[in-house]
């Protein structure tokens, strides 16, 4: 791996971040030693904002590791969010994962009137997938029909209120990578970049 797609996207979630006249290309790279600076220089993008990228090295990136170069996707996919939320913030202020967590509690509270709240992304009552349709329904009063609603007490169950509540998200014109099994199982990052993404569609006004 060139490392050429994952600085188109730092560019894409940080406009002018990234400094061409350092990349190697144009792609696809041949060259590892050439390959290998691109990474390395993924990286140290990577640091300046903020990421943790302990145990891993350009070459990693390059040797296609899995699960450091997911690592790092991750990062990126949170800054997006982030960066998302600071710009339709009309303050251009950090927005913190307390501030998502707040948003949605008070969002379920006074929009949609219901009383489940979480108090973190590893929460274990998200596991049920309620929490998150109150959420929606929160963001747009009765997209959600409740009769097809379970109390998400077994696997199954949970994992049917979790499918639901990705194919509103979608309806609602929501990006969502989330599986259902990812909230089920209480993932916090992913849960994080469902709820995140929610919350920028909302305060984007653009909610289908």
């Amino acid at each position: 791996m060139d490392g050429l797609v994952l600085l188109q996207a730092i560019d894409k979630v940080r406009p002018g971040f990234v400094d061409w006249k350092k990349v190697n290309k144009p792609g696809p790279v041949t060259s590892r030693f050439k390959q290998v600076e691109n990474t390395n220089y993924v990286l140290t993008l990577g640091k300046e904002m903020g990421f943790t990228l302990v145990g891993i090295q350009g070459s990693d990136i390059t040797d296609g590791q899995k699960t450091l170069t997911l690592g790092y996707v991750w990062q990126l996919m949170r800054e997006h969010i982030i960066q998302t939320l600071k710009s339709i913030s009309g303050r251009g202020v950090e927005v913190t994962e307390a501030d998502i967590i707040s948003w949605a509690n008070s969002t379920v509270r006074m929009r949609a009137g219901k009383n489940t709240s979480i108090s973190q992304f590893k929460d274990p009552s998200l596991s049920s997938g309620v929490f998150l349709l109150d959420l929606l329904n929160g963001i747009k009063k009765g997209i959600v029909d409740y009769s097809m609603v379970g109390a998400g007490r077994t696997e199954e169950d949970a994992l049917l209120n979790a499918k639901y509540a990705i194919s509103i998200a979608r309806k609602m014109g929501a990006t969502i990578f989330v599986l259902p099994e990812d909230i089920v199982e209480v993932k916090p990052k992913m849960i994080l970049t469902f709820v995140g993404t929610l919350m920028a569609l909302d305060k984007s006004g653009v909610v289908v």
